[in-house]
């Protein structure tokens, strides 16, 4: 048998069903109650717009984000405030970071 080489951990260990015992069986309880709690974590993370409105928003971002490239400005930070009732999100240079 041939090994492959450079496979991630899931391609490696596709098709591999682990039995249960005495030293994992602990495991897969905390296995659920993880997986219950990213589920809470990605729907809080969730925007509250309507899908046709999400789906706006997402467009424009992307306009306004290739316009930036295209100008050549650089890599863009979002900044958001609120004014007056409204909530603005502009694009700003980031800030690079010195490596030393």
């Amino acid at each position: 048998m041939k090994i492959k080489k450079n496979l991630s951990d899931e391609e490696m260990f596709k098709g591999y069903v682990e039995k249960e015992s005495f030293e994992n069986a602990f495991d897969a309880d905390e296995k659920i109650v993880s997986s219950k709690m990213k589920n809470k974590a990605a729907a809080a993370k969730e925007l509250l717009l309507p899908a046709e409105a999400q789906e706006k928003l997402n467009q424009y971002l992307l306009e306004i984000s290739m316009d930036w490239f295209k100008n050549g400005n650089g890599d863009v930070v979002w900044k958001i405030y609120k004014e007056q009732g409204q909530i603005i999100i502009k694009p700003a240079p980031a800030k690079k970071k010195d490596l030393r």
